[in-house]
C-alpha cells in the first residue's frame, strides 16, 4: 500500500497548540473560535443562567503549546448552542417537507413506486445505525472527552479511534452494497416490477452508508469540541441537492406511480441525486473541523491505547441496536405485507415515513438540539464523578424540551388532519390513516424524547448494560403491541404501529426515570412533574378552541389547499397565543423567562 500523503491528511490533524474552545455568537455555520487569552469573565457573561458553564475556564497553554493538564475546554451557553442547532434543524426539516412533498408528487401519493424508493433509501440508514452509528454515538464523545485530559489532548488516541471507525464503516458499506438485494428482501415485501425497481434503487443508495458514517464520526468529534452548528446545518446542503434532483425529475419525466414505467435514467436521477446529497452532507464537515484546528492522521493498531473500555461498551450498545433495528425491520415488513395483500389500504411504509417525518419535526428541532448540547456536559460530569452536575443536567433534559414539546404534542393531535393535507399531496382516501397516525404519535412525543435522554445518559456513563435493559423493555412492549396488527382490520395497521411507538416510549421513559433516580439519589422529579402538569393544563385549554376553529376553516375550504393551510396556520397561531396566556395565568415562569428577551426587543 502506498504511503498516505501528508498534504491530504493535514486537513484532519489536531495540532497540540489549538485548544478546542468554541462559543456561538450567531447563527453562522462556523463557530466563533476564541484564543487562549479570553478571560473567564468574558465567558461567564455569555449566559447567566448556566451555572455549570461558569465553572469552565479557558485552559492555559504551556511552553510546548499544549493545553495544561486537568483543564476542561470552555463551553458555550447551552441555550445559545441549542438555538444554533435548532435553527439548522428547522431549516433542514422545512426543506425535508419540501422534499417529501415532491416525492409524493412524483409517485402520485403513497404508491408502490414510492414504497420501493423509500425502502431502498431508508435501508442504508438502518444498516448504518445497526452496525455503526449508534455504536459511534455511544463511544466517540465519552472517549474523546476523557482523552482531552491527557497531556497531548488525546491526539494519538483520537487518531487511532477514528481510523478504526472509518475502516469499519467502509467495510460495512462494501458488504451491504454487495448484499443489498438480499437485505432488501428481508426488509421489504415486494414482487415483479416493484422488486426489480427496489433492488435497482438499492444498489445506488447503499453507498450512502459510508457518508452517513463520515457525517456521524466527524459530527461526534465536532460535538465533543463544542462545535455544534455545522453538524446540524450540513443536512441543509443534502436537502438542497436532493430537492434539485427531484425538480429535475419532475421537469424531465413527470409523475410515475407505476413501478413498471420507470426507466434506468429515471432511477439514476432520483437515487443518484439523493445519494449525492448524503455525500455532500458528510464531506462538508471536514471544513469546520479544519477551520477549528482539528487534524487527523491514520494510526493503526489499538492494543494498549485505552480502547478496551470502548470495545466493552460497543458490545452492549451493538446488542441494543440489533434489538431496536430488528423491531423497526419487523414493523416495516408487517406494513409492506399488509399493503401487498391489501393494495387498496393506506397503511404503507411511505405513509408511516410521512407520519414519522411530522412527528420528528418538534423532536429534532427541540429535544435533539438541547440533548446534543447536553451530552458532552454529561460525559464531562461523569468523567469528573460529579453526580450533582449530572442531576442538574438531567433536570434540564427533562424540563427544557418539555416547555415546547408538551404543547406541540397537543397541537399535533388537534391539527393533524388539516396539517397533513397541507404538507402532503394525498388522495382523499389516504388522509384519515395518516392524520390519525400523526395524532397518536403526537401523544407519545414527550416519552419519546425522554428515551433519547436515557440513551445519552447511559452513553455518558458508559453504561451499555443499562441501555440494553432499557431498550429491551421498550422494544418488547412495541413488539407485543405490533402483533395485534393482524387482529384489527388492515386499514388500522398504521394506527397500531403509531400506538406501539407511543406506548413503548412511555414504558421505557418511566422505567428509566425510576432507575436514574435510584442511581443518583433522586433527580427532583416532583418539581419536574409539577412543571409538566402546568404545561399540560395550558395545552389542553388551548387545544379545544383550536380544534373547533382549525376544522371549521378547513371545512369552509371545501377540500381546497387554501382551506387546509388556513386551518393549520390560524389554528396554530391561536394555539400558541392561548398557551402563552395560560402560561402567565399558571405562573409557568420558564416560558416567561424564554420570552423576556424577545419581548424586550419587540
Amino acid at each position: 500500500m502506498p504511503e498516505p500523503r501528508d498534504d491530504v491528511y493535514d486537513l484532519l490533524r489536531l495540532p497540540p497548540a489549538a485548544p478546542p474552545v468554541d462559543v456561538y455568537d450567531s447563527l453562522d455555520i462556523d463557530a466563533v473560535t476564541f484564543g487562549a487569552d479570553v478571560s473567564t469573565h468574558a465567558l461567564t457573561q455569555l449566559d447567566s443562567d448556566e451555572d455549570l458553564d461558569r465553572t469552565r475556564v479557558i485552559p492555559r497553554i504551556d511552553a510546548e503549546g499544549a493545553p495544561a493538564p486537568g483543564k476542561v475546554p470552555a463551553e458555550g451557553s447551552l441555550r445559545r448552542a441549542s438555538m444554533v442547532m435548532a435553527a439548522g434543524t428547522m431549516v433542514s426539516r422545512i426543506l425535508g417537507f419540501v422534499r417529501t412533498y415532491l416525492l409524493t408528487v412524483i409517485a402520485a401519493g403513497t404508491s408502490l413506486a414510492l414504497d420501493a424508493f423509500q425502502a431502498a433509501n431508508t435501508l442504508p440508514n438502518v444498516v448504518f445505525i445497526l452496525l455503526s452509528a449508534g455504536v459511534l454515538n455511544a463511544i466517540l464523545i465519552p472517549q474523546i472527552t476523557k482523552a482531552m485530559k491527557q497531556p497531548d489532548g488525546g491526539q494519538e488516541f483520537v487518531d487511532r479511534l477514528l481510523t478504526v471507525s472509518f475502516v469499519s464503516v467502509l467495510v460495512v458499506t462494501v458488504v451491504a452494497t454487495a448484499a443489498s438485494p438480499w437485505l432488501l428482501d428481508l426488509y421489504f415485501s415486494s414482487s415483479g416490477a416493484t422488486r426489480h425497481l427496489t433492488i435497482f434503487f438499492g444498489f445506488i443508495c447503499m453507498p450512502q452508508i459510508f457518508f452517513y458514517g463520515l457525517y456521524a464520526i466527524l459530527g461526534q468529534v465536532l460535538n465533543a469540541r463544542n462545535q455544534f452548528a455545522s453538524f446540524m446545518w450540513s443536512p441543509v446542503l443534502a436537502n438542497v441537492v436532493q430537492i434539485a434532483g427531484l425538480v429535475w425529475f419532475l421537469v424531465q419525466f413527470g409523475a410515475h406511480p407505476d413501478p413498471a414505467t420507470w426507466t434506468p435514467e429515471m432511477v439514476w436521477v432520483l437515487a443518484g441525486t439523493t445519494t449525492l446529497g448524503i455525500v455532500v452532507q458528510g464531506l462538508f464537515l471536514i471544513i469546520p473541523l479544519h477551520r477549528g484546528g482539528f487534524r487527523w492522521r491514520p494510526r493503526w493498531g489499538v492494543r494498549g491505547y485505552g480502547l478496551g473500555a470502548a470495545a466493552r461498551i460497543t458490545v452492549w450498545t451493538f446488542t441494543a441496536l440489533v434489538i431496536a433495528q430488528l423491531a423497526g425491520i419487523i414493523m416495516k415488513k408487517m406494513l409492506s405485507h399488509v399493503r401487498l395483500v391489501h393494495p387498496e389500504v393506506s397503511s404503507s411504509i411511505s405513509a408511516y415515513d410521512n407520519a414519522f417525518l411530522i412527528f420528528m419535526l418538534p423532536q429534532s428541532l427541540i429535544t435533539t438540539s438541547i440533548l446534543t448540547a447536553l451530552f458532552p456536559k454529561m460525559s464531562r460530569a461523569n468523567a469528573d464523578g460529579d453526580d450533582t452536575a449530572m442531576k442538574k443536567l438531567l433536570r434540564q433534559g427533562l424540563e427544557m424540551p418539555a416547555l415546547a414539546i408538551i404543547p406541540c404534542s397537543l397541537a399535533m393531535v388537534v391539527l393533524a388532519r388539516p396539517g397533513v393535507q397541507t404538507v402532503f399531496s394525498l388522495e382523499p382516501g389516504q388522509v384519515d390513516a395518516l392524520a390519525w397516525a400523526v395524532a397518536i404519535m403526537g401523544v407519545g412525543l414527550l416519552p419519546f424524547g425522554i428515551t433519547t435522554l436515557q440513551q445519552r445518559y447511559c452513553f455518558a456513563r458508559e453504561d451499555g448494560k443499562l441501555n440494553l435493559i432499557m431498550q429491551t423493555a421498550t422494544t418488547g412492549t412495541q413488539l407485543i403491541i405490533l402483533v395485534t396488527m393482524f387482529i384489527f382490520p388492515p386499514q388500522a395497521a398504521l394506527l397500531v404501529v403509531a400506538a406501539a411507538q407511543s406506548i413503548a416510549s412511555l414504558v421505557g421513559a418511566t422505567a428509566w426515570i425510576v432507575v436514574a433516580s435510584r442511581q443518583l439519589g433522586g433527580i427532583g422529579m416532583a418539581e419536574v412533574c409539577r412543571q409538566w402538569l402546568k404545561l399540560f393544563l395550558a395545552s389542553v385549554v388551548a387545544a379545544v378552541p383550536t380544534y373547533v376553529v382549525a376544522h371549521a376553516i378547513d371545512a369552509a375550504g371545501h377540500g381546497a389547499w387554501i382551506g387546509h393551510a388556513g386551518g393549520t396556520v390560524v389554528g396554530g397561531v391561536l394555539f400558541v397565543a392561548i398557551v402563552l396566556a395560560m402560561a402567565k395565568v399558571l405562573h409557568i415562569d420558564e416560558i416567561t423567562d424564554l420570552l423576556r428577551p424577545v419581548l424586550r426587543k419587540a
